[in-house]
């Protein structure tokens, strides 16, 4: 189990990932902006924070470049887009983001990517191209749809930094 932190500013897009998180045992609480979600992490820093990148108020991106300013590694951030295209992965990574997911993603897949396991989209560990995981993502469907689509074949492997 984790303690997970939302952070979404459409309440319904939040409570939705929140009702997900809860179905895998993590404990979940929400903000619905930067600036908030920097608050909330102040009173009791969680393990994991899901963070949509595009924000009013404070962006997931300057979040992130905050989060890792105050906080290092301790925390594992999670970025979750509908724009999951080559330029905004690296930008993801750049940032500080741990992994990213999907907004279209299956629920196992946002635990995946949330607990860091095998499977999901983590940016971390080894691949010198992440854009090649966007290219060689699978038989079904190519490039930015596989991962939009939450294709599987993407390993994790080709996705670290």
């Amino acid at each position: 189990m984790a303690n997970v932190l939302v952070v979404d500013d459409m309440p319904d897009v939040a409570d939705s990932c929140a009702e997900v998180v809860t179905l895998f045992g993590d404990t979940v609480r929400i903000a619905h902006n930067g600036t908030q979600a920097l608050h909330e992490i102040e009173l009791c820093p969680p393990e994991v924070v899901l963070v949509d990148l595009n924000m009013p108020v404070l962006d997931g991106f300057e979040l992130a470049r905050r989060i890792r300013a105050r906080w290092g590694r301790e925390i594992r951030l999670v970025a979750h887009t509908a724009f999951a295209r080559a330029a905004v992965i690296d930008q993801v990574a750049e940032a500080g983001f741990d992994a990213f997911v999907s907004k279209l993603a299956r629920p196992m897949e946002l635990a995946l990517a949330i607990h860091g396991r095998r499977g999901s989209s983590d940016l971390r560990a080894g691949a010198p191209d992440r854009r090649n995981a966007l290219r060689s993502s699978g038989s079904r469907r190519r490039s930015t749809d596989a991962v939009l689509h939450g294709d599987r074949s993407l390993e994790s492997s080709r996705l670290r930094a």
